[in-house]
This record gives structure tokens, sequence and C-alpha cells, in this order.
């Protein structure tokens, strides 16, 4: 449970690009592009710590694996904290993307197959059960981000208004006070300073806490704690250990616990491939939502309805989307047991048209509100879209243990486990950066065309620059669309909710590729497999 909160990176995206402002993004803070890969790192870490030790964690046992595992989490969140502090990019990303993937791997693998070893009769239930606790981790990280995080917030020093103050834009693009031109500043708007409960105006660059790093060491003491006492209790059940009662069908090759097809052999099928392809596809849109579900429910619904989605509306929404991913670990899992695993995938590519009829919400609230009508029914569809996109993602690694074990065997399942989790670490890399460039593209040709259609004038009285400097102040965090909305002529729309259309079109076309991939998938030959490898000749006798 407690690396499940790794999932609950978009709870930390806002504090990372404001770490140097606060209450705005300033000058030297990171940027979006530069944060949302950090999820992306810890997934590559999973997925490649996974197949490199996933032999390692057969041989040791849960014990060892649960304490090493816990430990590296531990010094993971630690060295984040120690990134946010110094404000060090790097630092983040070997804390919370590297080590924290590797902890992410081991915590991973290791109760999973322990619990499929002695449950061998109900798989999916086994494996949906321990899965859900990393939901469950999902789920109760939000609150604990926010409480710890506000008590270690210091609000940056307030200089004025805009209107009060003479500010005095550089040639980088940044902004400092005319009558002392070595106090950056940062200009918060009210929608900026609304997110952090402070009033909108000119605040000192460089001052202030936004309480991220005494947030991470905190819950590095809270995870590592619970980690390291709970990976005391875990135990593997004896070599060829079966349930009373449990009988493998003479037609069953893979039913036992001791028999399977070593890694070598198994990424070598023609069902891998598509196995993988199945992972990827499907992950891609629910891993590009989770890294940034924040920032997506408040860019899009906090400014078709900003009297209803409020910054603790958004931070409930991570939580009950790390709900709905407990869930979907659970009942998928269950489900899988009766439906079977590739029925199950089948399912899932109900998806497709809940993703790519987003965009399509987004215009109805917009219309509705500029006519006067404030509905929530477009929000309560995306929410309840969003719940059933996230359910599916955690069935996919529920039902993936078992499914591996259905296809191969569980005999070797952690280290083939490990290899299938490559293809989640890819739809890591893929969701989340396809998320941040399409996301990137969109807000740039959106302020191109809010500038086209602006006083040229106005834009200089404003920015203390002319619209020739406008790559440096973007840059710069001096112009963004919140700003550029203050002096655009009335009834300019705010292109804000439809940054990421082209993200929801891009994880339908995903989850098309992951359905064509799961119906391809057949039943290997296990018993002619395992009679070709030399390393399992004695287990056919």
């Amino acid at each position: 449970m407690s690396v499940g909160s790794i999932y609950c990176w978009s709870m930390w995206t806002p504090k990372m690009t404001t770490l140097s402002g606060v209450v705005a993004s300033g000058p030297v803070d990171f940027t979006l592009s530069e944060v949302v890969p950090v999820f992306s790192c810890a997934a590559v870490g999973l997925g490649m710590g996974s197949a490199a030790l996933g032999s390692w964690v057969d041989k040791v046992g849960p014990v060892k694996a649960g304490t090493t595992g816990s430990l590296i989490w531990f010094s993971g969140l630690m060295t984040a904290a120690a990134g946010a502090h110094l404000h060090s990019l790097p630092l983040i990303y070997a804390g919370y993307g590297g080590l924290g993937g590797i902890a992410w791997g081991l915590l991973y693998l290791s109760p999973v197959s322990t619990t499929m070893k002695w449950f061998p009769d109900r798989r999916g239930l086994a494996t949906g059960i321990t899965l859900s606790a990393f939901g469950a981790g999902a789920a109760i990280a939000p609150p604990m981000i926010d409480y710890f995080t506000q008590i270690f917030f210091e609000a940056p020093g307030y200089l004025g208004t805009v209107a009060d103050l003479a500010l005095m834009t550089l040639d980088d693009g940044s902004q400092v006070l005319a009558n002392d031109p070595g106090t950056q500043v940062v200009v918060a708007t009210a929608t900026d300073a609304a997110k952090v409960g402070l009033s909108e105006g000119v605040y000192a660059a460089g001052t202030g806490d936004s309480g991220a790093a005494g947030a991470f060491a905190s819950l590095a003491c809270l995870y590592g704690g619970v980690g390291l006492v709970s990976s005391q209790f875990m135990r593997a059940p004896p070599d060829g250990w079966m349930p009373d009662g449990y009988k493998v069908a003479e037609d069953n090759v893979t039913g036992g616990t001791d028999v399977g097809l070593p890694l070598k052999t198994v990424i070598r099928t023609p069902q891998f491939p598509l196995l993988w392809m199945t992972v990827f596809g499907n992950a891609v849109g629910g891993l590009a939502l989770i890294s940034s579900s924040k920032m997506v429910m408040v860019d899009i619904w906090g400014a078709a309805l900003p009297s209803i989605v409020t910054a603790s509306f958004a931070t409930g929404y991570v939580a009950t989307l790390g709900s709905a991913n407990a869930f979907g670990r659970l009942s998928w899992a269950v489900g899988s047991d009766f439906l079977g695993r590739k029925n199950a995938y089948s399912v899932m590519a109900l998806g497709i048209p809940v993703m790519g009829s987003v965009p399509f919400l987004i215009s109805n609230a917009i219309e509705s509100n500029a006519a006067g009508v404030e509905s929530v029914v477009p929000l309560g569809i995306f929410v309840g879209g969003s719940v059933f996109a996230i359910a599916n993602y955690g069935g996919i690694f529920s039902i993936l243990p078992a499914y591996i074990a259905d296809l191969y065997g569980s005999k070797y399942s952690s280290s083939i486990h490990g290899a299938a989790l490559t293809a989640w670490s890819a739809s890591a890399v893929a969701g989340p950066m396809g998320l941040a460039f399409l996301r990137n593209k969109a807000e740039r040709e959106a302020i191109d065309d809010l500038t086209a259609n602006l006083d040229p004038t106005l834009f200089e009285q404003t920015f203390g620059a002319t619209l020739e400097h406008k790559d440096s102040l973007i840059e710069s965090k001096t112009l963004t669309i919140n700003k550029l909305m203050q002096i655009s002529a009335e009834g300019v729309p705010d292109p804000t909710p439809h940054l990421y259309d082209q993200t929801f079109y891009m994880a339908a076309g995903f989850l098309g590729v992951a359905a064509i991939s799961n119906q391809l998938l057949k039943p290997p030959n296990v018993k002619k497999l395992l009679a070709d490898s030399s390393e399992s000749e004695n287990e056919l006798k």
C-alpha cells in the first residue's frame, strides 16, 4: 500500500512547477514538460528493475525482497525531498523516478508472486486482493500529501498589486521591480492565487516554501516504516504446496505451482509480444490521466465550471481515481476467474468511446456555461468515464499475473511478470510524455491565437515587452493563457479546457491497438514447449 502512493505524482506536479514562485511558476521554476516525465522515469525503473530482479525475487523470497524495496523507497523519497529543497531536478528524478521505480518493482513483484503460489486455484482473486492495496495507497495518498504540504507551506513575500507597483521586464522575459532590479517577482492571477489560498498580485520570487520538501521527507519516514514492518510477515508456501481439496486437471499443464516455462523460452513465443502490446495499449491512456489527473481536472473543468471545480474538488478527484484503481484491481481480477483473462481484457475496449468522447463533453459544458446554464452533467459523465478508465487500468495489472500463469505456468511467474512489465514502463513513457507534448503544443497554439487578436500596445503595456519577445516571455512563464485572458476582449473563449483534446484521442487509438492484440492472442502449447526446453525436462516427470 505504501508504494501505491507513487501513482499520485499528479499531486506533486503543481508543487514541482512552483518550487521557487510558490504562488505561481517563477522564472527558474521547472516546466510541466520537465516534471511530468518523473513518473515515466519511475515506471521505467519499475519495468527494468522488475525484469532484472524478477529472478532474484524468486530466489531470495518475499521477506528480503520486501525489506529491500522498503528501504529503497524510503531513500527515494528522502532524495526527492532534498531535490525539492535544493531545487535540483536531477535529485528529484533520481529519488522519485530512479530509486522509487526500483522500489516499486520489488514491492510489486514479491507479494504478487507469493499470493499466487498460496492460491493456485483462485489466481485472479489472489492477485486482485494483493494489488488492490496499491490502488488503496493511491486513494489515501492525496489527502495525506495535501496535509503535509499545508503543514510545511510558507507564503511568499507579498509586494502589492500590479497597479501599485512598477515592474520591468528583462531580456530573458522575467520580471523585476523597476526600483529594485535585483528582486525577481512572480505575478499571480486570481486563478493562480486561489490554488494556494492567497490574493492575486505581485510576490517576491524565491521566498516562501511550497511545502513539497517537508512533505516528501514526512512520507518517506511513514512509508518506509510501514513497508519494513509489513514485509516481515510475508511467507512463501513450501515447494509443491497445494490447497486442501485442490487437484489440477490432467489437461491443465499450467494449473500447478511447480510447473512453468522459463523466461528465455517465453519471450520467444509469438504470444508474448501480443501480450506485451495488449498491456501497453491498454495502459497508455490510464497512465496519461493518472500522471496529471489533478492538473487535467483543474485545467478542463476549473475553467468550464469554476464555482464547482475548486482545488479541494480536484484533490478529491485524484483520490477517487485511486479508489477506482483499487476497485478495478480487485473486481476485474475476481471477474477474470469467471470470464476468463482474455474476455476480461476484451471488455476493456469499451474505454475507446469513453476516451474519444471527452472533447465533446467539454464543448457541451462550455456551450451550456456560455448560455448561462452551469450544467454539471458533462462533468459527472467525465468523472464517471475517468473512474471506468482507471478501474480498467487497475484491472490490466491485477489480471496480468494470473494471465501469465495461465499461459506459461506459475513457477517462473516473477521473472515473466517482470519482463511483461516493460510494456507498462513503455506505456508510462508514452502516456505522460505524450500528454505533456500534446498539451504544450496546444498551449502554444492557443497563446499564438490569443495574441494574434490582441492590441500590440495593450500587450506591451501589460507584459513590458513587445510581441517580438513572446518566446522569451513564454519561456520565463511571464506570458500565460490566464494572463492573456485577463486582457482579451469580452467573449473570447478560454482555450484551456481544450488543451487535452488530442491526448484523449491518442488514448482511444492505443486502446484500439490493445483490443486487436488481445484478440490475436492464442494460448501456447505449453506441453510441447516444456518438452522442447532442456531446462524443463524434469518438470514433465
